[in-house]
């Protein structure tokens, strides 16, 4: 049993990631490579509001990965953690990443470690990966291409409150130190009754253990700890507000497209029934033509096929 400070605390996250070799293991463990090195591009950047001052986590890393079969390249590697649903939130992670589009020319990895939920994904830990597919040909390319890597990127989503240790393996094992079911009466503390024998997380582990029991290190999660209290007081409801909202035009734009496509299947049927009524009118004004030809009177054709011929041709 092991006791660590509860990194889900931007601080803990941020003393942990300082040291290279445990920020290495542990990108590497989730993006599932071999990280060679690593270097620190930034760490965290103040975001203010008109009434309070909200820090925003945001790591930068740039790594070099080696792949199986021996090449390396680099990658930029962005973590974003956010323990908040709020709208705002959403908004700061598109913005960033359009930022680093900007001016970054390596290819990007984004990870995003959310303290909430997603309401529409189930999955504790996602990653929306890049697929070439040849929609000419409609094939998958097996090769990369620079540029293609430059304007596009993987993102891995670990939703904290959606973690639980249902199967063993190495991503699982380190993610048990977001598991906040570990939490002690302290919620700034996490108990973990077991510890992995893998290297890797044994590493960070030790550097969270460190973080449980430096003073400094406790004074800035009681800081965190009231400056999220606050936020939640003063735009907390607001940004309930307008996630419920846009929930809802979500809901209503799906069932209007719902309709709208029944809609489109009504009138599809109703196209081809009725192109079927022409062809069916079609058949019998030819059958009267080619009667007529044969010389059987109009009065006889009308009894042999029991309609009005005035109703097919006009004379």
């Amino acid at each position: 049993m092991v006791y660590i400070a509860n990194p889900i605390y931007d601080a803990v996250f941020k003393y942990m990631m300082e040291d290279l070799e445990v920020a290495k293991r542990f990108i590497g463990i989730i993006i599932d490579k071999r990280i060679t090195d690593i270097t620190v591009l930034s760490q965290e950047v103040p975001y203010e509001t008109e009434d309070l001052p909200i820090l925003i986590q945001r790591l930068d890393f740039v790594a070099e990965i080696e792949e199986s079969d021996g090449t390396k390249s680099k990658v930029l590697i962005e973590i974003q953690k956010s323990n908040r649903s709020y709208h705002a939130d959403i908004l700061r992670f598109r913005g960033y990443l359009a930022r680093h589009y900007q001016k970054d020319s390596l290819p990007i990895i984004t990870i995003y470690i959310l303290g909430f939920k997603i309401p529409d994904l189930d999955a504790p830990v996602v990653l929306s990966e890049r697929i070439y597919r040849d929609i000419y040909y409609n094939k998958i390319i097996q090769r990369t291409s620079d540029f293609i890597e430059k304007l596009s990127h993987n993102t891995y989503v670990i939703q904290v409150p959606r973690l639980k240790l249902v199967l063993r393996t190495k991503l699982t094992e380190l993610l048990e130190i977001f598991n906040q079911e570990h939490q002690t009466d302290e919620n700034k503390i996490l108990r973990l009754e077991e510890v992995s024998n893998e290297e890797d997380i044994r590493l960070i582990i030790a550097r969270l253990e460190r973080a449980g029991s430096n003073n400094e290190i406790r004074e800035k999660m009681e800081k965190e700890k009231y400056l999220q209290s606050a936020y939640e007081e003063m735009f907390g409801e607001k940004d309930r507000e307008i996630i419920e909202l846009k929930a809802k035009t979500e809901k209503l734009k799906q069932k209007l497209e719902k309709e709208k496509q029944k809609l489109e299947k009504e009138k599809q049927k109703a196209e081809q029934e009725k192109q079927k009524a022409e062809q069916e009118k079609n058949r019998v004004r030819n059958l009267i033509l080619k009667l007529r030809l044969e010389g059987i009177p109009d009065s006889k054709i009308e009894s042999m096929l029991d309609l009005k011929i005035s109703e097919y041709l006009k004379d």
